[in-house]
């Protein structure tokens, strides 16, 4: 299901309990609007990850179902990380969905789907499909009003995932001042502005799995005022690249192969010389190594510039 798709999803009324997959966190949380709209009556949402979820006893979430909120508000709790439910509480979410009426309904929220996770197929299910950077930059035009060059510039530099998007855009409406026009200039001054290296400098150093050189670049950001989290999509968009293109490199031309992949042309020989730089085994225990230090940096405060000095070493060694 696309974006503008689901901004229109109505779920019936019958149903308690719904899977929501959705591997963008800042679409997940400006989901809650539809969400709470999706239903007839008020519904106040509650955010609770799946440990506080299982902590709630069944009894109690049976009788918010069968009882009528006296303020005429129902509860919608969106649980997150829902793919580390017990057996037990998937059989009281059964049990849940067989009810005619209830004032609780329930959102396991997915990043993805695993064969493990089979058991989902029993509720309804709303999917939305992995961002692309063409998804991404219609997003800025509908919520920002952007022209569709700054906004395809944007995704290209910053990636495709929404929450660096939306702050790097933040950051732009603020340094430009009000009602003033984003322009490239303004990006390149506020979002690469790092005058030692240049908006490429990063991508390439991964590409040619120069550990010294990426150390450099990616201090520079960080020392210029960059956002960790920026700078580590910037990384992680890199990866996935590598990761698209490892698999076309052997069967499609360079040019064929950066498209696929997003990479502007002329930088087309380059990247796939730079794919077949790396093996399978490094490219997926790499997407471990990002995982990692983005759970870091959202839930501590490490030393950023040692973490991504460390993180850049396992990937490029």
């Amino acid at each position: 299901m696309k974006i503008a798709d689901f901004r229109q999803y109505r779920a019936r009324s019958s149903d308690n309990v719904f899977v929501f997959v959705c591997e963008d966190d800042f679409l997940i949380e400006e989901s809650r609007g539809v969400w709470t709209g999706s239903f007839e009556g008020n519904w106040l949402l509650e955010k609770l990850h799946v440990k506080e979820f299982e902590e709630i006893q069944f009894a109690q979430l049976m009788d918010d179902a069968l009882t009528p909120s006296l303020f005429a508000q129902s509860r919608l709790l969106m649980v997150t990380n829902a793919e580390k439910s017990t057996k037990g509480r998937i059989e009281d979410l059964t049990k849940l969905q067989q009810l005619s009426t209830s004032s609780l309904k329930v959102i396991l929220v997915f990043g993805s789907l695993r064969p493990a996770d089979a058991w989902t197929k029993v509720f309804p299910n709303v999917s939305i499909d992995p961002l692309r950077q063409a998804d991404s930059v219609k997003w800025i035009i509908d919520r920002y009003g952007l022209t569709a060059d700054i906004a395809r510039y944007l995704v290209e530099n910053a990636g495709a995932d929404l929450y660096p998007l939306h702050n790097e855009i933040e950051k732009l409406r603020t340094f430009v001042g009000p009602g003033k026009p984003i322009t490239v200039r303004d990006v390149d001054e506020l979002i690469l502005r790092s005058e030692r290296f240049g908006p490429f400098e990063l991508d390439d150093a991964i590409l040619a799995r120069d550990y010294r050189k990426s150390v450099q670049v990616a201090g520079a950001m960080l020392d210029d005022g960059t956002e960790p989290l920026f700078v580590l999509s910037r990384i992680a968009r890199v990866w996935r690249q590598l990761f698209i293109g490892k698999g076309l490199a052997s069967q499609r031309s360079a040019k064929e192969v950066a498209a696929i992949a997003g990479v502007p042309p002329f930088k087309a020989g380059e990247f796939v010389a730079g794919c077949r730089k790396y093996e399978w085994k490094q490219l997926a225990s790499g997407f471990r190594e990002l995982l990692n230090l983005d759970r870091t940096l959202k839930s501590s405060s490490p030393d950023v510039e040692a973490c991504f000095d460390v993180m850049l070493w396992k990937l490029t060694n």
